[in-house]
């Protein structure tokens, strides 16, 4: 291995999963979702890979990751779902950026900085962004908020979305209740002649389980790499497009006794081997994983011993396990590989992918 920590990414994986997600979708855009560099695969190289397959929409989480797409020659539209500070307005506008919008309010204030380009957001139950729609009492208010947005003429309304909140879980109800609070509110805004733009509410679960919903378009995020939303959403289809490995920097042999790692809390029961392993927790392997069964070298999966360190971790790969400096240690391959790291950590998948730091090494296949 020539770098410490790799995390190689097979651009044709993606490619094929962008593919994929398009066949399901029909008429529908997909909007590819590449915010926190692309969940950690590289946000430029992912976006160039996409936009060379046809793919004209993308979405940010703020300003700074719009900026970066375009500075690196991304060409079509480039929604950023957070808020930007009215301050940075100009900048949205210099860089033909789309702004989500969340208010009557904020759409005045990005009015007064010259022609913004929006897409409108309503809340149907997510509670975070978005127009208040929880129940049927709000869609007329929440249209007149819209027809406001609409009125102002240095608004450009070119969209209007909601996002699920819970479209991976076990049930469909609160799903399809959101589903139906922006569809009424569609219907509400299309009796008075409000032409909102493109409709969208469909994330990466709801893409796959409910392709009734997919209206004009779909925002396709973790599946875009490979991996699936929740354990309720299965589509053998989508293939997991990075894999992380490290590089064996020591091998050395202990006595029986011998501790090893920071508060000696773990003692060697006999005379055995230990493979350093050049990953710590600055590079996203986090020290809950110690004493886990997490890291495979040739072949053969072992559990760190000791403190998960900084920078380094440490197996016990025995007297007679063949082993030398340079070999290669997998960390993740497979979507079952990060789930189970995601179990140990007791989060999601989404989170092992955009924890890695920046001095793991992208490479591209």
């Amino acid at each position: 291995m020539k770098h410490r920590v790799t995390a190689r990414v097979d651009l044709e994986r993606i490619g094929h999963n962008y593919n994929y997600i398009n066949s399901l979708v029909g008429d529908a855009r997909v909007m590819a979702v590449v915010k926190a560099d692309a969940y950690g695969h590289g946000s430029i190289e992912v976006a160039r890979k996409l936009e060379s397959l046809g793919c004209t929409d993308f979405a940010v989480a703020c300003l700074s990751e719009a900026q970066e797409l375009r500075a690196f020659g991304i060409s079509g539209n480039i929604l950023i779902l957070g808020p930007t500070d009215a301050k940075l307005i100009n900048e949205v506008i210099e860089g033909d950026f789309i702004q989500t919008v969340d208010s009557l309010d904020y759409a005045k204030v990005l009015a007064k900085r010259g022609r913004v380009r929006v897409h409108i957001k309503v809340d149907t139950g997510m509670s975070r962004l978005g127009i208040y729609c929880h129940s049927e009492a709000y869609i007329s208010p929440c249209a007149d908020e819209i027809s406001g947005i609409a009125s102002l003429e240095n608004i450009s309304v070119e969209g209007i979305f909601t996002h699920f909140a819970d479209s991976d879980g076990d049930g469909e109800q609160f799903t399809r209740w959101q589903y139906k609070m922006f569809t009424s509110l569609l219907s509400e805004l299309d009796s008075r002649n409000i032409n909102v733009g493109i409709r969208h509410c469909c994330n990466s679960a709801a893409t796959i389980r409910y392709p009734e919903m997919h209206l004009d378009m779909v925002r396709a995020g973790i599946i875009l790499f490979g991996l699936m939303p929740s354990a309720n959403i299965k589509d053998e289809n989508i293939l997991p497009a990075m894999r992380l490995s490290a590089r064996v920097c020591a091998v050395h042999t202990l006595k029986a006794g011998d501790c090893v790692s920071y508060g000696c809390g773990y003692r060697a029961k006999c005379d055995t081997r230990v493979a350093v392993i050049a990953i710590g927790y600055a590079d996203g392997f986090s020290r809950v994983y110690s004493g886990k069964e997490l890291i495979r070298i040739n072949g053969k999966t072992f559990a760190t011993v000791g403190r998960i360190c900084m920078d380094m971790c440490m197996v016990d790969i025995g007297l007679d396990f063949e082993c030398s400096v340079r070999d290669e240690a997998v960390i993740f391959e497979t979507a079952e590989d990060i789930e189970r790291l995601a179990s140990a950590l007791g989060t999601i998948n989404y989170e092992i992918l955009c924890s890695l730091k920046h001095r793991v090494k992208l490479e591209y296949v």
